[in-house]
């Protein structure tokens, strides 16, 4: 049995949580025209901040069982994300490629906004462009977190 045994199932049924969104979110996507109204935007925001805050929990899953905590401070949620990007030595690779943060971290941005604003003030161009790349995003995720678990399954 894999010493990361519960760690492995966490991020493969969060990573499975995380397609779902991708699913919901390419229906939605099929809904709005030139310019949405604002339910669909609303729900577009809402499954733009449910993934990343769905990886931030795998983030933060790996942090207590791999890194040995979560970083702390006002600023921990880009800390922990930088943290994935990077080696920790002696203890695991990079979780996933720095592209690939730099593009999350425009989700984790838009999740900062969406947390902070009403709903009717959302904008569909705010929205629109990391709406349309998420199925891309989602696959880079995906192949990246597979790798990793597939580093943790070999310990």
């Amino acid at each position: 049995m894999a010493k990361f045994a519960g760690l492995i199932t966490d991020i493969s049924l969060e990573n499975k949580n995380l397609g779902r969104l991708v699913d919901e979110m390419q229906l939605a996507l099929k809904s709005i025209k030139d310019q949405p109204d604002t339910t669909l935007i609303r729900a577009a925001g809402s499954i733009l901040h449910d993934f990343y805050t769905g990886l931030e929990k795998i983030f933060e899953r790996i942090a207590y069982a791999v890194d040995g905590g979560l970083p702390e401070g006002e600023g921990w949620h880009t800390q922990i994300l930088r943290r994935m990007l990077a080696n920790v030595p002696n203890r695991r690779p990079a979780v996933l490629s720095v592209e690939l943060g730099e593009n999350l971290n425009e989700y984790l941005s838009f999740r900062h906004l969406f947390r902070h604003i009403y709903g009717f003030e959302l904008k569909w161009q705010r929205c629109q462009n990391l709406a349309e790349n998420l199925p891309a995003l989602y696959k880079e995720v995906d192949l990246q977190l597979k790798a990793f678990i597939n580093f943790l399954s070999k310990l």
